[in-house]
């Protein structure tokens, strides 16, 4: 499906996605991607890390990081 799909979530579909991802079955990354894959889960984890190692290169605090 393409195109912009709004999505009806119901308390019991939110409470399964939770479940899912406390049991580990479901990964989600600090931008919100989840994926059902290890493999995809750890490549969004190694981008993000390298994107942070470079705003840390150039200097740029985020959020919670005190600035020196």
């Amino acid at each position: 499906m393409q195109g912009n799909w709004a999505v009806m979530t119901t308390p019991e579909s939110r409470r399964q996605e939770e479940q899912a991802l406390e049991s580990g079955e479901v990964y989600q990354d600090a931008e919100g991607r989840r994926t059902a894959d290890p493999g995809t889960a750890a490549a969004h984890a190694h981008s993000e890390a390298d994107r942070n190692a470079e705003h840390l290169k150039r200097g740029e605090v985020g959020p919670g990081t005190p600035e020196k």
